[in-house]
């Protein structure tokens, strides 16, 4: 049979008192190391933040080198379309 956690004891197991004001000083806000973060890209794999964030940079730097060159043949449409799939699961991971 599980065991009831009220919420009193919760609270209190993390140091928190109630009917007490914290402020940022107090208690700085929760974040999220975002380099430690995997983000999964549909039909290409996972990465993590910071590799996703270079790899998607690199791509796009690479297609608008090419395209000024009239360089056609060195990006494919899987390519393309790779790079759209890891723009997406970026942007999906920054709206969040």
């Amino acid at each position: 049979m599980a065991k009831i956690i009220k919420m009193k004891d919760l609270l209190k197991k993390e140091g928190i008192e109630l009917g007490k004001v914290y402020t940022d000083k107090d208690k700085p806000p929760f974040k999220v190391n975002e380099a430690s973060d995997k983000i999964r890209v549909q039909g290409i794999g996972t990465y993590t933040y910071d590799t996703l964030k270079r790899d998607v940079k690199r791509k796009a730097l690479d297609l608008a080198k090419n395209a000024k060159k009239g360089d056609w043949r060195k990006v494919s449409r899987n390519g393309i379309r790779a790079l759209a799939e890891m723009w997406d699961a970026l942007y999906r991971y920054e709206d969040k």
